[in-house]
């Protein structure tokens, strides 16, 4: 009687350890995209861009004479400092 490792009735051998080796590879790089995904989601994102948006409103505030001389400077101070 020989012994079988069953992989033979599966068409077995080579191909099908190249076929589970790219599988974990695309399954790996998978979990990774996700992983990397929601780290961007999750995370607060680019304040700077944020604070350029909220300076460009403020300056069209003031351009069109909504806001004056004080307030406009008092909120780019607010805007602008870092601490």
């Amino acid at each position: 009687m020989m012994w079988n490792s069953g992989t033979e009735c599966l068409g077995g051998g080579l191909p099908m350890m190249m076929f589970g080796g790219i599988f974990m590879i695309v399954f790996w790089g998978l979990i990774i995209w996700l992983i990397v995904l929601a780290i961007q989601k999750l995370s607060p994102g680019d304040k700077s861009s944020k604070t350029d948006k909220a300076v460009d409103i403020l300056r069209q505030r003031y351009s069109q004479g909504e806001i004056d001389t004080e307030e406009y400077r008092q909120r780019l101070h607010e805007l602008t400092d870092t601490n």
